[in-house]
C-alpha cells in the first residue's frame, strides 16, 4: 500500500512538472520575442538605447551599493559590538583601508571615534575620499563611463552605510545579535563575503565597480585577461596585516583580547576568499570557453566569423561510422557569448554536434569589448 502510494505521488509529481513546463515554454518564447522586439526598436533609436542602458546601470549600482552597506553594517562591523562582546571584521579594498585608518586614529587618541558614535560617519568620509584618486585612475586607464558609474556606486555605498544605521538601527542590532548567537564569526564572515561579493559582481556586470581595489583588480584582469577576484584578495592581504598589527598593538601583545583580534583576522581572510569565489562565479567577462562544432557545412566558419568578433579554426575529418567528410570548427569565446554562439551554429546547421569546454586561461590575442 505504501509502495503504491509512493508511486502515485511520483506520478503526480511528473505530471505537475510536465504541466509546468507546458505553461512556462510559451512564456519563454514570448519573452524571446519581446526581447527581439526591444532589440529591433533600439537599433533604430540609439539615444533611447543609451538612456535605457544608463538607467539600468544606475539602478544596478544603487542595489550593489545597498548590498555592500547592508553586509558591512549587519555582518562586518555592526554598531553594537560592545553589546555583542565581539570584534570587528575587516573588509577589503578602500573599505578595509578606511577601517585601518580609523584604527590608527583610535590607537593614537584612545578610542574617541567609537565611544562618541562617530565611527560610521568618519568611515563614510574616508571611504569616499580614498576613492577619488582611484576614480582618476579609472577615468584614464579603464573608461569614462566605467569611472562615472564607479563613483556613483562609491557615493551611494558611503551614503547607505551612514543612513542604514539611523533609518532602522534596531533591525541591524537584531540581525547582528542573531548572527552572533548562531555561528558567530563564521556566520558573519560567510554572509559578509556573500553580500560584498554580490555587490562587486553586480557592479562588474554593468561595467562599473565598487571602487578602490576593485578598480585596480579589474584593470589588471582586463590587461592579463584573467579572473579579477584573486587580485583583490592578494591586495587585501596587506591591508589585513596592517589592521591586525594596529589592533593588537592597541589592546596589548600577549593579552586575551589580542588573541581574539588574531582569530578575527583569520575569519576576515575567510570573508575575503568567500568574496573572491562569489565575484568570480558571477563576473563572467574574463572567463573563456572553447566551442567545437562538427558539421558537414564548410561555410559554417564564415558564418561564425561574421556573427562573432573572434577567429575560428577549421579541421577536416571523416566520420568514423558514416565515412562522410566532416568539418570541425574551433572557436574561443567569452562565457557570456556561449549562448549566442550555439544559437548561430544551430540556426546554420541544426545537425551540428557541439562541444563546450571551460578554459582556465588563454594566451595570445583575444578580443574583449572595450570598457567605455
Amino acid at each position: 500500500m505504501n509502495m503504491a502510494f509512493a508511486w502515485l505521488k511520483f506520478l503526480i509529481l511528473l505530471i505537475a512538472i510536465a504541466y509546468g513546463v507546458a505553461i512556462i515554454m510559451p512564456h519563454m518564447n514570448k519573452r524571446r520575442a519581446l526581447k527581439k522586439k526591444f532589440e529591433d526598436h533600439f537599433y533604430d533609436h540609439p539615444y533611447q538605447k543609451a538612456f535605457f542602458k544608463n538607467t539600468w546601470a544606475f539602478l544596478v549600482c544603487a542595489f550593489s551599493a545597498f548590498l555592500f552597506a547592508f553586509g558591512f553594517r549587519a555582518f562586518l562591523a555592526p554598531s553594537n559590538l560592545e553589546e555583542l562582546d565581539t570584534v570587528r571584521l575587516i573588509s577589503g579594498g578602500m573599505s578595509g583601508i578606511s577601517q585601518t585608518l580609523i584604527s590608527f586614529i583610535e590607537l593614537c587618541f584612545g578610542h574617541p571615534i567609537q565611544a562618541n558614535g562617530l565611527y560610521d560617519i568618519i568611515y563614510s568620509i574616508f571611504y569616499f575620499g580614498l576613492n577619488i584618486p582611484v576614480f582618476i585612475v579609472a577615468w584614464r586607464g579603464v573608461g569614462k563611463r566605467f569611472a562615472i558609474f564607479t563613483i556613483i556606486n562609491v557615493g551611494l555605498a558611503s551614503l547607505f552605510t551612514s543612513l542604514l544605521r539611523y533609518s532602522d538601527e534596531s533591525l541591524f542590532h537584531v540581525i547582528s545579535r542573531f548572527i552572533n548567537n548562531n555561528g558567530g564569526l563564521v556566520s558573519r564572515a560567510l554572509l559578509g563575503g556573500v553580500f560584498t561579493g554580490l555587490s562587486s559582481a553586480l557592479a562588474y556586470r554593468v561595467d562599473a565597480s565598487g571602487g578602490g581595489v576593485d578598480v585596480i583588480a579589474y584593470y589588471i584582469g582586463l590587461k592579463k585577461s584573467k579572473l579579477v577576484g584573486r587580485y583583490s584578495v592578494a591586495i587585501n592581504i596587506i591591508t589585513i596585516t596592517i589592521y591586525t598589527l594596529l589592533n593588537i598593538t592597541d589592546v596589548g601583545w600577549g593579552t586575551e583580547i589580542a588573541g581574539r583580534v588574531f582569530v578575527a583576522t583569520l575569519f576576515s581572510v575567510l570573508y575575503l576568499f568567500v568574496t573572491m569565489v562569489v565575484i568570480d562565479s558571477i563576473n563572467i567577462r574574463n572567463k573563456k570557453v572553447k566551442i567545437e562544432a562538427v558539421s558537414e557545412m564548410p561555410e559554417l566558419g564564415k558564418i561564425l566569423i561574421g556573427n562573432l568578433p573572434h577567429g575560428a579554426t577549421m579541421h577536416r575529418g571523416e566520420g568514423a561510422f558514416t565515412g562522410h567528410e566532416k568539418y570541425v570548427f574551433s572557436m574561443i569565446v567569452s562565457s557570456y557569448e556561449v549562448k549566442h554562439t550555439v544559437q548561430v551554429i544551430r540556426e546554420a546547421d541544426p545537425n551540428a554536434f557541439i562541444d563546450v569546454f571551460e578554459l582556465k586561461h588563454v594566451y595570445g590575442r583575444f578580443f574583449l569589448p572595450p570598457i567605455r
